[in-house]
Order: C-alpha cells, then sequence, then structure tokens
C-alpha cells in the first residue's frame, strides 16, 4: 500500500487513541499527555508493533513540539518570567547536582553519554504550570520562585545540550547568529504582524502568517543545527506582548495546537522506542531512582536560598515531561544516540512525569471531595457561583485584556460605583479596537453590550436556560439589593453539571 495512504490510517488511529487516553489520564486525575506516550509504546514496536513510523507520520507529530514551545513562549514563560541573581544561582545547583549524579549512575550502568544526561537533568516548565495552577498558587511568591527557577533550569539545559551536540565551531557559530537574529527581529516580527492585520484586516490571513513565521523560523533553524522547536519558543516569547493583545489568536492556536499536534506528538514519543525487554526495564528503573532523588535534594536544599517551602520546592523543580523528550527525538534522528538509548531514558522521563506530580497533589492538592458530588438543578445559583470576576467604568482596557487571558473567559462584567451589574465587555468589543488605543481607552468609553442578570435564587436549571435562550457566555449573580454577588460562565456551569 502507498505510504502516504498508510499515513493516513497510522494518523487516524494514533489521534483518536491519543486523545481517548489523554481523557482517560485526565479522568484518573494523572498527567494527561502520559497516556499518549503510552499507547505510542503499545501500540509501536515496544510491544504489539501495530504501527510503523514512516517520514510522514514522523513530520506531522513533530510539528506538534513546534507549536506546544511557541504557545509555552508566548504564555507560560512570556507571562510571569522575571529572574534575580538568587533564581539564576539555585537553577545552577539544581542543575549541577542531578549532573554528577545522573553521569556516575549513567557510567556505572556502562551507559554514560551526556546526550542523554542533559535531557534527565532539565525541568519541564509546561507541566509544572498546570500543577502550579491546579493548586491555586502560580501567582503567589512561592509558586513564581518555583516558575522562575525552573524557566532558567530548562533555558540553560537547552543551551548546553546545543552546544554539546554542535561538535563544529561553525555549527556553533551558526546556532548563537541565529538566536541573535531571532532576538533582534522579534519587535519587526510583530509590526510586520501588525501590519498585516491592518492592512487585510481578515483574521484568517493573520493566522495563516503566524503559522508560516513559525515554520519559517523553524526552517532556518534546522538549516543551522539548531533545534527548531527550540527556536520556536524563542520566538513565542518575543511575540508575548503582541498575543496578550490578540486573544482570538491565542485561542485559535489553541485549537490548532491541542486538537491535532499535541496528541500526535506525545503518542509518536512511543513509537521509537525499542522492543520492551527487562534489560530496559531494570535500566529505566535505576535511573529513575537517581533522576528523582538528585533533583528533589538539590530543590530541596536551594528552597533555603529563597525561604520558601522546601518540599514543594524539591517536587516542583523536578517536574519532567515535553521539551526534553524533544531533545532526546533530536538526538536520535541526528544518529547522536541509538535507539537504546532513547528507550530507557524516554521511560525514565515518562517514570518522573507520573511521579512528581502524584505526590506533589497527595500533599498540596485539593481535597478529592470539593468534586464528588454532583450538582443538583433545583438548587439557588449562589450556591454554585465561587468567584466575583469583573471590571468597572474606570479599568482601561489592558487591564479588561490582561484579566481574559488570566482568567481565560471571552467576557467579562461590568460593574458601577455601587458594585450594580451595567453591561458586558467582550472579546468582539476588543477586536475592532486598535491595540495601541488599549491603555487610552477605558472600558466605558468603547461600545458595551447588555448583561444578563439573576438573583441570587434563581435556580440552576433556570441560568441554563437562560444561557441557551441569550446565547451570552455570562451572566452576573446579584443579591436582594442589586449588588454583584458573583459570575457565572456557562462552561463553567456546565462542566459542574456533567462531572
Amino acid at each position: 500500500m502507498n505510504i502516504a495512504v498508510t499515513s493516513l490510517l497510522y494518523l487516524g488511529v494514533l489521534l483518536l487513541a491519543a486523545k481517548l487516553m489523554e481523557e482517560i489520564f485526565g479522568r484518573l486525575n494523572l498527567i494527561r499527555f502520559v497516556g499518549p506516550i503510552l499507547m505510542g509504546i503499545i501500540l509501536g514496536p515496544g510491544l504489539l508493533d501495530l504501527v510503523k513510523l514512516n517520514d510522514i507520520v514522523s513530520f506531522i507529530a513533530s510539528l506538534g513540539i513546534v507549536f506546544l514551545l511557541f504557545l509555552a513562549g508566548a504564555e507560560e514563560i512570556g507571562e510571569r518570567f522575571n529572574v534575580d541573581k538568587k533564581d539564576l544561582l539555585t537553577s545552577l545547583i539544581e542543575i549541577i547536582i542531578p549532573l554528577i549524579v545522573i553521569s556516575l549512575t549513567l557510567y556505572y550502568l556502562g551507559m554514560f553519554d551526556l546526550v542523554i544526561v542533559i535531557p534527565l537533568v532539565m525541568t519541564s516548565v509546561g507541566p509544572l504550570t498546570r500543577l502550579l495552577t491546579d493548586i491555586g498558587i502560580a501567582k503567589e511568591k512561592l509558586g513564581i520562585k518555583i516558575f522562575n527557577q525552573s524557566v532558567l533550569n530548562e533555558i540553560i539545559s537547552i543551551f548546553t545540550f546545543s552546544i554539546i551536540t554542535h561538535l563544529s565551531l561553525l555549527q556553533l557559530i551558526g546556532t548563537v547568529l541565529l538566536v541573535i537574529l531571532i532576538t533582534v527581529s522579534g519587535k519587526y516580527i510583530a509590526k510586520t504582524l501588525e501590519a498585516v492585520e491592518g492592512y487585510f484586516k481578515v483574521r484568517e490571513v493573520e493566522f495563516a502568517t503566524i503559522i508560516s513565521i513559525i515554520l519559517i523560523v523553524g526552517f532556518f533553524a534546522d538549516i543551522y543545527g539548531f533545534n527548531s522547536a527550540i527556536a520556536a519558543l524563542f520566538l513565542g516569547f518575543l511575540l508575548r506582548d503582541y498575543f496578550a493583545d490578540r486573544p482570538h489568536l491565542r485561542e485559535r492556536l489553541h485549537a490548532f495546537t491541542y486538537g491535532f499536534f499535541e496528541p500526535l506528538f506525545f503518542v509518536s514519543i512511543g513509537l521509537y522506542f525499542v522492543r520492551i525487554t527487562p534489560q530496559l526495564l531494570f535500566l529505566s528503573v535505576a535511573l529513575f531512582l537517581a533522576v528523582i532523588t538528585s533533583k528533589f535534594v538539590s530543590g530541596f536544599l536551594m528552597a533555603k536560598v529563597h525561604n520558601i517551602d522546601p518540599i514543594l520546592n524539591g517536587i516542583g523543580t523536578s517536574v519532567k515531561g515535553g521539551v526534553d523528550v524533544s531533545l532526546l527525538i533530536t538526538a536520535l534522528s541526528s544518529t547522536l544516540i541509538s535507539q537504546f538509548q532513547y528507550s530507557f531514558a524516554t521511560l525514565t522521563i515518562t517514570y518522573v512525569a507520573l511521579f512528581f506530580p502524584i505526590i506533589f497533589r497527595l500533599k498540596y492538592g485539593r481535597p478529592k471531595t470539593e468534586t464528588k458530588r454532583k450538582l443538583n438543578l433545583s438548587i439557588p445559583i449562589k450556591e454554585v457561583v465561587e468567584e466575583k470576576v469583573f471590571v468597572t467604568c474606570d479599568d482601561n482596557l489592558r487591564q479588561v485584556v490582561n484579566l481574559m487571558n488570566d482568567k481565560r473567559v471571552r467576557a467579562l462584567v461590568v460593574v458601577n460605583e455601587g458594585m450594580r451589574p451595567i453591561s458586558v465587555i467582550t472579546t468582539a468589543t476588543l477586536l475592532e479596537i486598535d491595540p495601541a488605543y488599549y491603555e487610552r481607552l477605558n472600558v466605558c468609553d468603547v461600545g458595551l453590550e447588555d448583561v444578563e442578570i439573576v438573583s441570587e435564587q434563581t435556580k440552576v436549571i433556570d441560568v441554563l436556560r437562560r444561557f441557551r435562550e441569550t446565547e451570552t457566555s455570562v451572566i452576573a449573580v446579584v443579591d436582594r439589593e442589586g449588588k454583584l454577588l458573583g459570575v457565572i460562565y456557562e462552561r463553567e456551569l456546565l462542566r459542574k453539571v456533567i462531572q
């Protein structure tokens, strides 16, 4: 059968299987992306050998990490990354200690290779960000300190990996020049995108331009021996302000990436494995013990420098899964490591990706009883409302955009001085305004939409009907005096109903 036709079947099966495993792991309160990795191992040469990795499947799956890291640069790193000397010092020590321990372990096992060590040493920011958000400390001092250390750890590890894999001086110079070029051209790329947006005024053209730039930068990165995914990470970081003003573009990239490319990337990780053998399992378990011990101890000790919770810092700075595996795939594709080396190193990262988040949630997560009670549709809506999210007429549009991005919502209730809801501001309204005016214009300077209001005694079932009848995304809940008690979003209410 033609390879292109076979690839269609493989991609369809892999995408469906990956999303299914993501859902299963999510319901088990485990790290979702580990599910597709295990499914790839099962379907691939590791166990059943039902799906063969060919050039087409490999290429499409590899695009997943490119877009994942672009979003990581624009959102996870770009939003909060701000470090000091203590962060740099602790990050370096949190690399050096595991580097020594893991290197000695691999040397004792007769498998030492620095190309393998670096991915095992690094911390992955993506999974960490989700964990910090889950337990509600992402914006607290503790969460920010853990986040900053981890970002530095990831960046230093990436550059170290790039240096040790570019053995020729010419390639190394090309890599440095490429990073400088991306950094310098970042603001010009943003201006180009703004010009395209202003000239065409068609969102599809703007979206297509962004995708084109990501792919072209990736091309030049690979030409000069640099990782195209890491180039996308820096590009996303440089365009973070541009995306902060355009939630509609972020939403499209989210759907584009997380709906298709991300699951294919993670399931493809398992397709590179060799046959699972007792030797492979032994090596991965031995290495797993070395990784979790060295990374936790280094994070635990460095917490004293920042005067923060040592256990939480030890766990948080040890989270793995994502960029580290992409580096291993890069090394495998460049024949710097063998498939066997890739297999036991990736299996180790998979163990760690499951282990630390489970410990993290067991010690700091929310009680399970909070989500077990089924929602009664006859209860008053006041028993469901949890947040009072709103803006006032005196807030400028920049503050509105930041709050929308933070809460990941498309509309906000506007209240007057007496805390009574008066209107709603939506992303559709913001899209009609030039982002250059966001600091100058206040909420009530622009055209607003009518707000839907219900009393605190309104039944949940009646609120659901109101959402269906009005097609609004947010409803204001008021007390007996007409003051804002809280807001309810349709997607949040539906989630509570069907959980």
